[in-house]
């Protein structure tokens, strides 16, 4: 045998020279240029490894590299085969090609006793003891070093690589990933890893391709569809474009694929690993747990593993590779191979993999797979035990998108998936459908079991619609259901918030407090935050508004590294609006651009109404007023439909505050009556709470009108309705409007009162951002009064620093900077008093003898030299710069 042996070693020997296994393979024209990922082989660490399936493009990006090369490059190049399963013929020719590399003989480089004993051990040992000690630059390059499939090969090459010298680099290309450590060459900072999706083609380099291989070129999205159906798998690509528009197709695919990958990925497989292809491929993704119920075999654990090292065309999901999924291309070979063992065969996977996902609550790929099997009763099964995992989370979508797959007989005798529908049906506010399918389960119910649910869902209904149901507590209380914890919860959550709407705060708490305590314990994640969210908002009406922001962003600290679902879209609206309010405008910013995408998630109009109202006060902060228009007008679009009277009466008042900011009154006013008010409220119904948001509308356009009686009155009547229900925030926000309405009507005393008295309702914390641009006004007026040392309580440092850009002052500063006096003439002066009297410009043209024209050529220096583009601006700089004396005018003078 050694002689057999050593006959072979001196062949290997003889055939260095001129072998193509011991050389590169040549470059073909249709080759794209990749100077990256060549750079990442020339430049990478001291081993090099290409891993990825059959036709990823491994050895052509190896000839590209090495064809930049200076041929003074001394490179050892094997290609190995079927016969390299041995250790003793891959070492020898290893051997071989390092000699034709550095222009030495065998015998003495690897030493004439290895040439003789002619044994693996001898060779490596021989070739180990050489490579630690060259000095010589060599780089090594194996090619399909898969064939090696020997794991005592594969360690006795690791330890060559381990020990060789500094100047020796190692380039491997295989399909299989190397059973040995390469966690330890990670660690050694010794390994470069190029993987299949590296070597993915993009869709420009398809283009590229398309045009080598045809001589036309191909559009940008037609190499996109191309990319995502092959997932840039080179080969893949390849057949593709060079099959005709005739070719023959197997199940969708293409013939020459077909081929390929029944000659690489599946002819030389072992029949226990197809077993587990077919199997496995069924489902989109599948893990090692799941591999074991579709087989029913524990081995199958063994077999996921071997698959993944086999590197058969699969893409692992997460970092600890628990998760893997089959290349399409690849998988849909694997579904063609498995329809033809015939239909039931495919039928009885679905129903495991349904049975898999339905028992670790993965409900829609659960109900894919249900629905696969064509078994309704099935179906029906898994999507009642689906449900509850959907309705925890607020996912109320999800549930209709599947009974919607079924007929309304199938969904009215399963009372679980009915109650789950016409709950989502009334959360996703399809009012009408909702309605009439609660008529047709009260027909339908077969006994007061299956009746017991619905009196609740018809008053979360009512209350949803604005229908104006008016209701106690004890009332809602008598509708609960005391084995379905998740529905009353839920029902008081409802009734909870329009008890806070309607301003009845501690029947609002009762309630949520009871829906929260309903669910401790359980997993029902949606109602409880909901709850609290409850909780929150009657805090912040209490005035309790430390209490309620540090409760929100407690909330959104237990969810923001979580899964992006309802919970999540309520947690960071409700920590947006908390940034917005502290004035903490970046933070705001960023949480709304987080949550814009995924509003659509969340089925409250809260969310989505104070989501927009953020993103517009937003865009105010910073001038970009267009943009906020357009951010209303399209929250104004959506709620139209929507039989949302309170949240149209905030969209009109805002609208009207951003006319106003612009100083454009008689689009405010358009506003106004687009809405449908007018001035003459008192035919109203006041107990309404949207009035409460037309009221401000009106008062803000009364107050830039100059109708500052006409508003104070409208203010106090709206002061009382939110002192008597105990409305603490409602009343900081009109006691600081009435106090503006006072600063501007040259009642200073009055204006400071109202000032100060809402100062103290919040606990002396300061206004918020929301009541600063709420009031129009009121920042110049809390700054001069502060400067005027009429504040008797301060609040603390640290509010100054967060509302400098505000406020424009701290007084805690101990001495704040002079501000430059601007240089104005003696005739702007005059011109600037004038329109501190209240006069328009044709008076002031008239009592200053100049032209209307000149007028308005000065006041436009005045005003771009005092940095303000209104008159109420104007003046209220010229007091800060006590160029002026007196109260602001009423900015309809002109």
């Amino acid at each position: 045998m050694r002689t057999a042996r050593n006959r072979e070693m001196a062949q290997i020997v003889g055939m260095a020279g001129n072998s193509a296994k011991f050389s590169p393979p040549r470059a073909t024209p249709a080759l794209i240029a990749r100077p990256r990922l060549q750079a990442r082989i020339e430049h990478g660490a001291k081993v090099v490894l290409l891993l990825a399936p059959p036709g990823s493009g491994k050895t052509s990006l190896l000839t590209q590299w090495h064809s930049q090369l200076e041929p003074s490059r001394r490179i050892a190049w094997v290609l190995c085969e079927r016969r390299d399963r041995t250790p003793v013929h891959f070492f020898a020719c290893l051997t071989a090609s390092i000699d034709k590399a550095l222009d030495v003989s065998v015998a003495s480089f690897v030493g004439a006793g290895a040439c003789v004993q002619c044994s693996a051990e001898h060779i490596t040992d021989a070739l180990r003891d050489r490579l630690a000690c060259l000095e010589q630059s060599l780089v090594i390059v194996i090619d399909d070093l898969h064939w090696l499939d020997c794991i005592e090969g594969e360690r006795a090459l690791l330890s060559l690589i381990l020990q060789s010298s500094p100047s020796v680099r190692w380039v491997l290309a295989t399909r299989r990933v190397p059973r040995f450590d390469l966690q330890r060459l990670k660690l050694d900072d010794a390994l470069t890893q190029l993987d299949a999706g590296d070597l993915a083609f993009e869709p420009s380099q398809i283009c590229e391709l398309a045009l080598l291989l045809h001589g036309t070129p191909l559009s940008l999205p037609e190499a996109t569809a191309c990319s995502e159906r092959t997932e840039g798998w080179i080969a893949g690509v390849k057949l593709t474009l060079l099959e005709s528009t005739t070719g023959e197709r197997v199940d969708g695919l293409n013939h020459d694929v077909r081929t390929y990958l029944m000659a690489e990925a599946w002819r030389d497989v072992p029949e226990r690993l197809r077993d587990f292809l077919l199997a496995t491929c069924v489902p989109e993704r599948f893990c090692g747990e799941l591999a074991v119920a579709l087989m029913k075999d524990d081995g199958a654990a063994q077999c996921f593993d071997e698959v993944e090292q086999l590197q058969l065309f699969v893409r692992a999901l997460d970092d600890k590779h628990c998760w893997l999924r089959y290349h399409a291309l690849y998988r849909e070979f694997l579904l063609a191979q498995l329809r033809t063992l015939g239909a039931t065969r495919i039928a009885r996977l679905h129903r495991a993999s349904s049975q898999w996902f339905t028992e670790h609550e993965r409900p829609t790929e659960a109900l894919q797979h249900a629905f696969a099997t064509a078994d309704r009763l099935w179906c029906l099964q898994v999507l009642t035990r689906s449900v509850p995992v959907w309705l925890r989370t607020g996912e109320f979508p999800e549930v209709l998108q599947w009974t919607g797959r079924l007929t309304l007989t199938e969904i009215m005798n399963c009372p679980a998936v009915r109650d789950a529908h016409l709950m989502s049906l009334i959360f996703l506010r399809q009012f009408e459908r909702a309605r009439q399918e609660l008529r047709l389960a009260d027909q339908l119910a077969r006994d007061e079991s299956e009746r017991r649910a619905l009196p609740a869902l018809q008053l979360m209904l009512e209350i949803m619609t604005d229908a104006g149901v008016r209701f106690v507590v004890p009332e809602v209380e008598a509708l609960s259901i005391p084995d379905d914890p998740y529905l009353t919860a839920n029902l008081f959550n409802v009734a909870a918030y329009q008890l806070l709407v309607d301003k009845d705060f501690d029947a609002a708490r009762r309630l949520a407090l009871r829906g929260k305590e309903l669910l401790e314990g359980t997993q029902h994640l949606y109602a409880s935050a909901q709850s609290s969210v409850v909780l929150m908002l009657i805090d912040r009406a209490e005035g309790h508004a430390k209490e309620a922001a540090e409760s929100c962003m407690q909330l959104y600290a237990r969810t923001r590294g979580g899964r992006r679902n309802p919970i999540w879209v309520t947690a960071t609206t409700a920590a947006a609006a908390v940034h917005y309010h502290h004035n903490r405008l970046q933070q705001a910013e960023a949480l709304c651009s987080e949550v814009f995408p995924l509003l659509s998630l969340a089925p409250s109009l809260e969310n989505f109404t104070v989501a927009h109202v953020v993103a517009a006060r937003l865009k105010c902060a910073s001038g970009k007023y267009g943009d906020a228009s357009r951010v209303l007008d399209y929250l104004h679009s959506v709620l139209d439909s929507s039989n949302a009277r309170r949240f149209l009466a905030r969209v009109c008042f805002e609208k009207v505050r951003l006319w106003l900011l612009q100083d454009q009154p008689l689009r405010a006013l358009r506003v106004l009556a687009d809405c449908g008010q007018s001035f003459h409220l008192e035919a109203s119904p006041a107990t309404e709470q949207p009035w409460e948001e037309f009221a401000l509308s009106t008062v803000a356009i009364l107050i830039h009108r100059g109708l500052f009686d006409t508003a104070a009155t409208q203010l106090q009547r709206l002061c009382e309705r939110a002192e008597a229900a105990g409305d603490v925030y409602g009343r900081v926000r009109l006691e600081a409007a009435l106090a503006t309405c006072h600063w501007q009507a040259h009642e200073e005393e009055a204006a400071f009162r109202w000032m100060n008295r809402a100062l103290i309702l919040t606990e002396h914390r300061g206004f918020s951002r929301a009541v600063f641009d709420d009031v129009f006004g009121l920042p110049k007026m809390f700054a001069t009064a502060l400067k005027m040392s009429r504040v008797p309580t301060l609040p603390s440092a640290e509010y100054f620093k967060r509302f400098r850009d505000v406020l424009a002052f701290d007084p805690y500063a101990s001495n704040p900077p002079a501000e430059p006096t601007p240089l104005l003439t003696q005739r702007e002066l005059d011109l600037l008093k004038l329109v501190s009297q209240g006069l328009s410009n044709k008076d002031i043209s008239e009592r200053s003898n100049i032209t209307l024209l000149t007028t308005k050529w000065h006041l436009k220096n005045v005003f771009a030299k005092l940095g303000v583009s209104t008159r109420m601006e104007a003046v209220f700089r010229a007091q800060e710069l006590r160029l002026v004396d007196g109260r602001p005018p009423s900015v309809s003078a002109r």
